[in-house]
């Protein structure tokens, strides 16, 4: 059976500005935007595999790793790993629209993947309601011995979050995802 991988990036932040000046109205409305659509492969500008998971809930000062060189996924009745050898992008949602907790992002123990945050230590926060998206869909971030775990833990209250990673595999063995 050959599968094949079609996915894209997108991101946009849109705005509309308003300045009553005397009796004329002036008006910005405008957008950043980027869409990037990544062929099937291992290549710049490819992507071959994607895991996820929704509805995800860490209670206040529980943390867990995802590592990214075995993410576990269950896919059509059956359980799958993907291995990656690169992150392309990933997306990560805290759902939590009126909670005070947010989710930390990097810092895992053990073999640390830190390689979109700076150094190892580094983490980001996810605030409630709010997305993070970091991507690198030309050449990808290495993910290598000493260096897989992602490690995310919720603070100051509990945080439920949808996660997907975007890379390609090790080996380069085409699509494990379907």
């Amino acid at each position: 059976m050959t599968t094949t991988l079609r996915s894209s990036i997108d991101a946009k932040l849109a705005w509309t500005w308003d300045d009553r000046a005397g009796t004329s109205l002036i008006t910005d409305s405008n957008r950043l935007a980027f869409d990037k659509s990544l062929a099937d492969g291992v290549d710049a500008d490819q992507a071959d595999a994607v895991w996820h998971a929704e509805d995800q809930t860490l209670l206040a000062g529980q943390s867990t790793t995802l590592d990214l060189d075995a993410l576990e996924q269950s896919c059509f009745g059956d359980t799958i790993f993907i291995p990656l050898a690169k992150v392309k992008a990933i997306l990560i949602v805290n759902k939590n629209p009126g909670g005070s907790g947010y989710l930390r992002v990097g810092g895992a123990p053990v073999d640390e993947w830190h390689a979109p945050f700076g150094a190892s230590g580094h983490t980001v926060k996810v605030m409630p309601d709010a997305p993070l998206l970091v991507c690198n869909p030309r050449d990808g971030w290495d993910v290598a011995i000493g260096g897989t775990a992602l490690g995310l833990a919720a603070v100051g209250d509990d945080v439920t979050y949808d996660v997907a990673i975007l890379g390609t595999l090790a080996g380069g063995s085409g699509s494990s995802s379907s």
